[in-house]
């Protein structure tokens, strides 16, 4: 089981729609994923047990260093971009995970 994060600003709105939007795409491929949400300041204390973070590229760049592997998305209410990115990010890092 992938454990995926969906991180905005505020936590609330943005990072609660793209954490919709990332259990539809798990459940259309077949991921086994745990997807949490939260703001950028809670992310920190997640990171340790994170296997994929999803944000806008500003925030990325403020995450500190850890293991888990950053997918950046420009609109994270987008669901065809969100959907790219993940699936590209999950083909590559986890390609055991992914029915496509």
């Amino acid at each position: 089981m992938i454990q995926l994060l969906c991180v905005c600003g505020n936590g609330m709105g943005t990072s609660t729609i793209l954490k919709i939007t990332v259990r539809n795409i798990c459940t259309k491929y077949g991921i086994d994923a745990n997807v949490e949400s939260c703001s950028f300041g809670e992310a920190l204390s997640y990171l340790a047990t994170t296997d994929l973070v999803l944000t806008s590229p500003e925030w990325a760049d403020m995450l500190p260093t850890s293991n888990a592997v950053r997918v950046t998305v420009k609109n994270l209410v987008d669901a065809a971009e969100v959907e790219e990115a993940l699936k590209g990010a999950i083909a590559e890092h986890f390609p055991n995970e992914i029915k496509i």
